[in-house]
This record gives C-alpha cells, structure tokens and sequence, in this order.
C-alpha cells in the first residue's frame, strides 16, 4: 500500500516550525520551483529594464523572507512579469529616459513602496481590492501581456530597440528595429518560441516533468554555443556576484534633487496600487487549487509583501508578488507549506554560485521567447472569449481599459477603466432620453436621478439588518438594495462582524436595480464559504433581476416583466426535459451558481462554477442529481470545463458509503490528500483506475467491486464517495447525450444493490 498524505485529512499542513514535518515533499517542490524560478526571474529583471542578476537577488530575499512572514501556504513569491512594465516605465520617468541612472532612484521607491504596504496592510487594506471592477483587473492583466509581447519582440529576433515610457512609442519603433533584426538570433528565438508553445501543449505529462522553461533555455544554451553568439546577445551575469551584482538604493540623491519627488510618488502609488491588487489576486486564485482548501490572510500576505520588498531593495532588488505560474508548480510537485519557498531560494542561491557561467550562456532571444509566452497566457484570444461570454457590458469595459492602457500608462489605464465601469453603471440605470423627450420627466428630474444614481453607486447597499434565534443559533437576515463592487466594502465589513457560527440570509429587495459582475462574484463567494463551513445561506430574491447573458456571474438588473417571461428551451434542454420526465425526475432549465454542501474533492476546484439543466428525484430508494456542471481551473481561468455530474445521496437511517475515491490514471491525484492508494485487486485496474480511500480499505474494496457494470462500461469513470453522497462524471467527455446518461445513471442502480 502506498501513501498518498496525511492519515488525517482534516490535519492541514501548518507553516512554522510545524510546518517542517513536511519537508521531503517541499524540499523536492521546492527544487522544481527553482528550476522554473531560474529563468523567469532572470527574464522578468530584463523585461523591467534592471540587470537580470537582480530578479534572481528579488527571488532569493522573497524565499528567505515569505516563510517566516506567512499570510499564504503553497504561494511562492518573488518578482513577476505583471510588474515588469510599471518597473521600466518608472526607471525611464526617474532617470530622465536612462535606464542605469534611473534604476538606484526606482529603488528607492520599491522601498517605500514596502512600507507603504506595510501600513496598509495595518489598516485592514487587504479588503480594499473587491473595490476594484473585476472586469479591470482583468484587462489590466491581459495588458500587461501585450506590453510584454511588444517588448520582447526586437529582443526576440535581435533587433535594436531604445527603451521607451509608452507603448505607442514603442509600436511605432517595431518597424524601424526590425530591420536590423540578426537571422542567427532570429532562428534562435523562433525555435524558442515554437518550443515554448509546443511543450506546453502536448498531451504527454511524463514529457512535461522537466520544467518548459528549464528546457527552453537549455536548448537556447545549445543554440548559443553553436551559432557562437556574441556575448552582448547573451545574459551577462557578473563575475562577482557580492561586489558587482548589487546597487543600492540612492536615498540621498532623491532627498537632495526635490524635483524628483512627484515622480517618485507616481511611481509609489502605482506600484502599491498594481502590486496590491495583483497579490491579492493571485493568492485568491491559488487557494482555489490548493489540495488542502486552505484561506490566505490578504492583510498578512500583503505585510509579508511589503516588508520583502523593501528588503530586496535593499539590496538591489525588484518588486516581490506571490506568483502565478511558480505556486502551480509548487502544488504540483506536492508542495504543502511555505518552506517549500525557502528551499526554493537556497537552490537559486546554489545555482547562481555554482553555475554563472551556465547561467550567462542562456541568449537573451530564449529569456525573450519565454516572456513573450507568459505575456500571450495573460492575453490570448481566449481571455476575450470569456469576458464575452459574462456581458457585452463587460467586454466594452475590458477592452476599454486596455485601450487605455497602452495608450498611457497602467495607473491611468486602471483609473480610466474604473470611470468606465462607473459610466457604464450610470447608463444601465439611467431612464431613457426618450422619457426626457415624451415630456415623462423633465431635465431637472433627470439631472436628479442622475445625481442620486451616481451617489448610491457609493453608498452601502444594506438597508436593514435583523438578528434573530432559530432552532437556539444566531441567524442574520440582510435587507439590500444595489449592489456593485463600489459599495461591495460596506458588505464585507458588515458581514466580517456577524456573530461566529450564525447563519445567513441576504435580501435583494425591490429597492435594488442592478447587481454587477464583481458583486455577483463576490456573494457567490460567500455562499460557497458558508456552505463548507456547514452554516446555513441563503440568497432570495435573485428572481426579480434580469440576467445579462447565461453566464452564472453575469451582471443583474431588476425588471419584473423580462424575468416573468417564458424563456425558450434550447435545444439541450429540451432533451434533458424528455429523459427527466421519462425516469420520473423534476426538471429545471434554470442556471446557478454550484454549491458543494458534500465536500467533494472535485467540487472544491476551480472558480466561475455553475449548473444547469438540473434533474431531481429518487431512484431505488436513493436520492439522484443529474446536472450539467462548467467551472474554470488553473492555470487556465478562461478556458470553460463543462461535464454532466452525477450525484447520489443517502436519505436518513442509511448506512453510509466508504468514504474512497475512484479514478482513472492520474486524474486529480495530487488533489486526494489525507488518502491512501489500494490495490483494487481485480476491482477496477482492468481499465487503469486507481483506488484511494481516507478509510477501511477492505471496504473501499468492496464498494469498487459493486461498480465493476459501470467501471467497465467506460474507462475514464471518475467516482468520489464522501460517505453520505456519491459523485460520478466521465472525465473524457463533456456534456452527455440521453444514452450516455443512462450510462451514468446506471451507477445508482450499483450503489442501491450496494446498500440492500
């Protein structure tokens, strides 16, 4: 029998001292981590304008520092591409266009930078970023990837290119520096860039266990060596790495040239603004895929940003962030606790000692086509795709603020794109010019509507509060009326002091015309929280509000006539309607948030979850669900996962199921902590399943073999056991037909044979 965690799921892994017990399987993350730790860091440092020695210094103070810090479990940290931007257009502002004199004085202000945070993380600032439209975040994101791309593409062929503080400037030199573009450098990057993509994306995992990146810069070493690329194309790393490797910051020439203060405090707010939301952001995105479903402190995480920051200025390095790609790393090599971020930094350390001259061949073409890969994950067609699909409001404000961004800069971009969603907000609540003109209002009244619907944007959306016992515990009832993401902070504040324990029930009224998209994100959040932690909510009054599109986060508006009208069922559903009344089952078109009130493992991942075309019912004395599930996983969060879900629950008085976990291959492994891997023993290994059970194996066993019918009917059946419920879906199809569903439903039928 082999172990797959802890014998006890419920006991998560602890940072600290506690957290050292793990420490074989964070100490291996740990050197993945690195692997790809090591040539993002140093691309990251050149994309910002700063030599690339610093990121890896950046990376090697986050590791030492985050640990002891905490505020996030499996978040590594250290310095990002998201910031590359921002850092190079404030070393070009502080230096008058030189990059070299500029980059002590950005220093400075990486660490103020920090204690600023440090201050307002004191301040409970953490919460501040619900504030911000998603939607802006977002097109901030993908804008950022499109800086990055524009960027690197001179560096990618070899072409000469001046820095530049805008990228229209920079767009309009392409042209011109492409004509010096070297060929040798030019197939070098190309082949680099294919390989990125193509590695990326074959199917085979064992060929993907050496990290991409790693790969890609190993080959970029061969190429270098073979087409015997002159040093000024490769990186240059310094021989003393003590003496030539650190620049301190110039405290005393910005306290001396006092005509540098106001740039420096742009280059602070925005830095503090965009390191803000994006660590928010990413620790919010890592929970999501953490095995053990722990909650990251965003007020802490942002202390530990902020101290770490104004360490690596210090000595000389960039801006620190927890990171995307490395924290999914990090979980998939089994990383459990912050450590495997310290042993991160060591193995860096090791390599930049042990291997400089190695890490001096890699060209600077390779470190571009990796950028330029990590900027199109940011910003590819995809990401539009599903903006789209949550509103035509929404993707007129993402693509707006992108537009703004490249057009000035990303602190303008983000404060013109939160104007949009405010003007956008105004004009869906707004009456009609045509009621102005028909003599329905007058101007005066219009301009006062305007006026009020402006201000309530701002105002808390509550209207009343009632505390109240039910059954002897604190149950909350909230009243409300608009809810948008600029009045999401009076919720969170109210609903942050309810008593522990109590349950929830919010109201939106007839008060209330609109709820936004990041307000529609944002209590779906909270419902899911109440729900895994067993406390009752409920949301009434959802009925009333027009939905934008048939995504489940769409933005609402109330109106009463289009809501009562009939919808016609698609095609799907219409489908499912017949197979539902012809097995007895009650059938609902209607679209919703998921809920997972049975702890599954399966259900605990992902984000933007929803189901659809439900059917309900019993089946041999069994309670069935039978559902079409979507939800979105890392690292892809724009791409939709769509499967028919079913769910069989026990009524009360029956015994429960073992609680096991059946899966085919290496599906969702890294996910089934606190199990253990069984020999299924004739059971289920015909088909390449796999057997993991939290309990007696003998009667996970036994609970497989009464699912032998299904298990062979199709080889890519994964069935979870929680005990009282069980949840089955073909994980190599998406949305079942009627047969396929009776397939599926046949499970039911094994469990009641199981249980009789």
């Amino acid at each position: 029998m082999m172990s797959r965690g802890l014998e006890n799921a419920a006991d998560k892994p602890q940072n600290g001292i506690k957290g050292l017990r793990h420490w074989r399987y964070d100490l291996s993350a740990g050197l993945q981590v690195a692997l790809v730790s090591l040539p993002l860091s140093l691309g990251i440092a050149i994309a910002s304008g700063a030599p690339p020695i610093t990121g890896l210094i950046s990376a090697i103070i986050a590791g030492l520092v985050f640990p002891f810090l905490g505020g996030a479990y499996v978040t590594i940290s250290g310095p990002a591409a998201g910031l590359a931007p921002a850092l190079l257009s404030g070393m070009l502002l502080l230096g008058g266009g030189d990059l070299a004199a500029g980059y002590p004085l950005l220093l400075v202000a990486i660490c103020l930078t920090g204690l600023l945070q440090v201050l307002l993380s004191f301040a409970n600032a953490g919460r501040l970023a619900i504030f911000l439209p998603a939607t802006v975040v977002e097109a901030m994101l993908a804008a950022i990837g499109i800086i990055i791309i524009v960027k690197q593409i001179p560096a990618l062929l070899g072409a000469a290119a001046p820095a530049t503080k805008n990228m229209l400037a920079s767009i309009s030199l392409l042209p011109q520096s492409l004509q010096t573009l070297d060929p040798g450098i030019a197939f070098t990057g190309g082949l680099c860039l294919f390989l990125m993509f193509y590695l990326n994306r074959i199917p085979f995992a064992w060929l993907r266990r050496v990290p991409v990146p790693l790969v890609v810069a190993g080959i970029g070493i061969g190429l270098g060596y073979a087409l015997h690329l002159d040093p000024r194309h490769l990186i240059s790393i310094p021989d003393d790495i003590l003496k030539g490797g650190i620049t301190l910051p110039a405290f005393d020439e910005v306290w001396q040239r006092q005509e540098l203060w106001g740039s420096l405090l742009v280059v602070i707010i925005t830095l503090t603004l965009i390191d803000g939301i994006e660590s928010l952001a990413t620790i919010a995105a890592v929970d999501k895929i953490d095995p053990y479903q722990r909650k990251s402190d965003a007020n802490v995480t942002l202390r530990a940003m902020g101290i770490s920051n104004s360490l690596s200025s210090i000595f000389g390095g960039l801006t620190i962030i927890p990171g995307g790609v490395k924290s999914r790393v990090n979980i998939d090599a089994g990383g459990r606790t912050l450590w495997a971020n310290f042993y991160n930094a060591i193995f860096l350390i090791v390599f930049l000692f042990v291997a400089a001259d190695l890490i001096g061949r890699v060209p600077l073409a390779t470190i571009a086509a990796i950028l330029i890969y990590v900027g199109w994950r940011l910003c590819e067609f995809r990401v539009f795709n599903r903006t789209f699909s949550i509103g035509r409001d929404q993707i007129l404000i993402f693509i707006f603020t992108i537009l703004a961004i490249l057009a000035t800069d990303l602190l303008w971009g983000i404060i013109a794109g939160v104007a949009a969603e405010v003007l956008m907000l105004l004009y869906l609540l707004h009456p009609s010019l045509r009621t102005v003109l028909t003599g329905r209002l007058t101007f005066s009244q219009s301009f006062a509507y305007l006026g009020h619907n402006l201000s309530s944007l701002f105002r808390t959306p509550v209207i009343s509060v009632r505390e109240e016992n039910i059954g002897g515990k604190p149950h909350v009832r909230i009243s409300l009326g608009s809810v948008v993401c600029f009045n999401l902070i009076f919720l969170d504040k109210l609903l942050q002091s309810l008593p522990a324990g109590s349950s929830l029930t919010m109201v939106m009224t007839e008060s209330g015309h609109v709820i936004d998209h990041s307000a529609m994100e944002y209590l779906h959040q909270t419902e899911e929280e109440y729900v895994r932690q067993g406390r009752k909510f409920e949301l009434l009054g959802m009925d009333g509000y027009y939905q934008f599109t048939s995504h489940a986060l769409s933005a609402r508006m109330s109106n009463i006539k289009l809501t009562q009208e009939k919808a016609r069922l698609s095609q799907r559903a219409q489908l499912l309607q017949d197979f539902a009344g012809k097995h007895g089952l009650n059938f609902s078109s209607s679209l919703s948030g998921m809920l997972d009130p049975w702890n599954f493992i399966y259900l605990r991942r992902g984000a933007d979850k929803s189901e659809t075309n439900t059917m309900l019912g019993t089946r041999n004395g069994l309670n069935i669900k039978l559902f079409d599930y979507s939800h979105t996983a890392a690292p892809d969060y724009y791409v939709e996962h769509r499967h028919t879900l079913l769910v069989v629950s026990l009524p009360e008085g029956r015994a429960p199921f073992p609680k096991a976990v059946i899966t085919p291959g290496a599906y969702l492994e890294r996910y089934l902590v606190g199990m253990n891997e069984a020999s299924c023993e004739g059971a289920c290994e015909e088909h390449d399943y796999r057997l993991f059970t939290a309990g007696d194996t003998q009667k996970a066993l036994g609970f497989a073999k009464t699912l032998v019918p299904v298990l062979k009917a199709g080889s890519k059946l994964y069935v979870e056991s929680q005990g009282n419920a069980v949840l089955a879906f073909y994980q190599d199809r998406e949305l079942l037909n009627a047969e396929e569903i009776e397939q599926l439903l046949a499970l039911a039928d094994c469990l009641a044979n199981a249980e009789s």
